[in-house]
């Protein structure tokens, strides 16, 4: 890569923090060309064992975190990987081996300032909290999908004021109770600050996926630590909560109670209030580290530099379509002045799942499948789905293909599971599903879970938060033939092929052995879920959910997670199956036909599709028609249609809003 005489390779990174007029105290964090690794370099797998590469990470970083500058200083790392953004937050907390190890230092930990504060702070992973939000519901208990819903809760089921403190056990003694106690004016704030107070009483289990978020930033906050790193902290929320908890995290900032560090996807608008920027590359390099305006400049600038190469496809080596790709989703986000880009429009009007934007084709609408005539679901005297008046009547048929949209906490989980039947109130809700309801009536037996589950394919954080992580790769996607992760599925030939096919197709999604070194599809059999990445993972589990063409699926934040080139494959194989491939282009990645054999199609017109996201960029093209529902107390549910993809549309989108 081409030197440029502004920014912030090698040695000149440091040095350029440091060369403005302002005032610093001993940083928190500094590293002076320190190279990092999950693994030790030296370490050698075992004879014949195929281990997983272990990279050089961000090579010869030059960072300092000051404790406190003016003007203030407020850091993230943007990057189009999840496990980039996740390690630059683990080595600022003293994790991954540094390389020489006297390159990465904690100075101002080691001050007297912090001594008389709190002597525990001393250590870095207690003064640096890192908050994930990768399968997050497993923090908050439930040993299987119905027990989210029951309104009937066991003594262990712990509200949220007993999860935040951290006192979950049965009879918590004195002693327990003296170290785990929390100052009531911190704990005040807090919460007033994440808008939690009137769900201080409520099971954690029961909270909605919104609030799951708020909950664990608000636990960090109560040890009060020097700083907080937040991984991916607005993948999920609403955009209405999303500019809520930006300027919560923004007053902390500034009053540096504590610090914050965030991790940004391309496609995130980055917050006015972000000051300093690290880009590293999917390679695991710091391209560019420094002032916000200073990064974006580059990176604008070397986006322009390619489109201007007139260097296409395959022409291109992948570090140059990562700069293209990220170049586009930060002008498309808002985060480049866009009055002298060259980035081109979108010319051909064609999603990145194959849709124009104005659709002219239609799908066979078949019978019903799910019906919901006057739903109401409350537990005690709360709400939590339809209360207004009638109630939720709602239709799906097969061949339709529905967004499900709404803040977070109005009801969009609550309502998927009445159809997956995970939700105990299905049994005496007005619900039925294919044609009849989970209690038999007079000449028609009711139809019991497994008939359900068996026609349907289902991908949420619920599911990946409770999945297995023994299996074999191949175990879990041969596992939506069987009734439960665990027990043998009924597999034939047809069922064997798919398997393959999908191994084959995502295979450079999902395999973290290098390409060269795997034997067809071997790996998938050698290789536990819980080895590979959060992104592979989320792959995995979206392929689960559509390898069979159930009579429905359902994708529940399914997206939410996965790197940017993998989400776009994943939306392609959604519509299109092996019908065609995403392959790069001057107009970026587009869809293009494939020649070879095509095991797995796309959607079919006997399925329904039923989506959650809050992410323009995670709505499927084929998506036509939605449903917005409202926060409590704030009237009935809104519907409408669209005539084309939501990503060619913004307009689309804001009519969800209603802005």
């Amino acid at each position: 890569m081409r030197r440029t005489n502004v920014l912030f390779f090698g040695a000149s990174r440091c040095a350029k923090l440091h060369s403005s007029p302002r005032l610093y105290s001993a940083p928190i964090v500094n590293i002076a060309n320190g190279t990092f690794y999950r693994q030790h370099p030296s370490a050698k797998p075992a004879s014949g064992q195929e281990t997983t590469p272990n990279s050089a990470l961000f090579p010869d970083l030059n960072l300092t975190l000051p404790s406190s500058s003016t003007p203030s200083q407020h850091w993230a790392i943007l990057s189009p990987s999840s496990d980039i953004r996740t390690a630059f937050l683990q080595i600022l907390r003293g994790q991954l081996l540094c390389f020489p190890p006297t390159a990465r230092t904690f100075p101002y930990l080691l001050s007297d300032e912090v001594a008389q504060r709190n002597p525990n702070l001393r250590y870095p992973d207690r003064a640096i909290e890192y908050v994930g939000f990768d399968v997050e519901r497993k923090a908050f208990g439930g040993a299987y999908l119905s027990a989210r819903y029951e309104s009937l809760k066991e003594d262990t089921d712990f509200t949220l004021q007993r999860y935040l403190t951290g006192i979950v056990t049965m009879n918590p003694g004195e002693e327990e109770l003296r170290a785990k106690a929390v100052d009531e004016k911190v704990m005040r704030k807090v919460m007033r600050d994440l808008e939690l107070e009137r769900f201080l009483e409520k099971p954690v289990a029961m909270l909605s996926n919104g609030q799951s978020r708020r909950a664990r930033i608000g636990k960090a906050l109560l040890t009060q630590p020097l700083v907080l790193c937040l991984d991916a902290p607005f993948i999920g929320l609403d955009p209405i909560v999303t500019k809520h908890i930006s300027k919560v995290l923004h007053q902390m900032a500034e009053a540096q109670a504590p610090r914050i560090v965030l991790s940004l996807r391309p496609q995130d608008a980055v917050p006015e209030w972000i000051t300093h920027v690290v880009y590293a590359g999917e390679d695991g390099k710091v391209d560019a580290l420094g002032p916000k305006e200073q990064v974006f400049g580059y990176l604008k600038r070397r986006h322009e530099e390619i489109e201007k190469s007139g260097k296409i496809g395959n022409e291109m080596d992948p570090k140059l379509i990562e700069m293209r790709e990220v170049g586009r989703h930060l002008s498309e986000s808002g985060n480049f002045d866009n009055s002298n880009t060259s980035s081109p429009a979108n010319t051909t009007k064609v999603s990145r799942d194959g849709y124009s934007q104005v659709d002219v084709s239609s799908n066979l609408i078949g019978e019903p499948i799910v019906e919901m005539e006057g739903v109401r679901i409350a537990y005690s005297s709360t709400s939590v789905l339809g209360d207004w008046q009638d109630g939720l009547h709602f239709t799906i048929h097969r061949g339709q293909r529905w967004g499900i949209f709404g803040a977070n906490g109005s009801g969009k989980t609550t309502l998927l599971s009445l159809v997956t039947s995970d939700h105990p109130q299905t049994y005496s809700a007005p619900v039925k599903l294919f044609g009849r309801s989970r209690l038999p009536e007079p000449g028609v037996p009711g139809i019991t879970i497994f008939e359900i589950q068996g026609k349907m394919g289902h991908a949420s954080p619920e599911v990946h938060a409770l999945f297995p992580k023994h299996l074999r790769v191949r175990t879990v996607l041969e596992s939506a033939w069987a009734d439960t992760p665990i027990t043998k599925p009924r597999l034939d030939d047809d069922a064997g092929r798919r398997v393959d096919a999908c191994l084959k197709w995502f295979e450079g999604e999902i395999n973290p052995l290098p390409k060269q070194s795997s034997k067809g599809v071997q790996w998938a059999s050698e290789t536990l879920f819980g080895e590979i990445s959060y992104s592979a993972q989320r792959v995995l589990l979206f392929l689960r959910a559509t390898v069979r063409n159930p009579s429905i699926v359902i994708l529940d934040e399914a997206f939410s997670g996965m790197d940017d080139l993998a989400r776009d494959k994943c939306l392609l194989f959604l519509s299109r199956g092996q019908s065609m491939e995403l392959r790069y282009t001057d107009a970026g990645p587009a869809p293009m036909a494939w020649e070879g054999e095509v095991v797995v199609p796309g959607l079919q017109e006997h399925q329904a599709l039923l989506c959650v996201s809050h992410s323009r960029q995670e709505i499927p093209g084929c998506i036509r028609e939605w449903i917005c529902l409202p926060e409590p107390g704030t009237g009935p549910p809104r519907f409408g249609k669209w005539d084309g993809p939501v990503e060619l549309d913004g307009k689309r989108w804001d009519e969800i809003w209603d802005w």
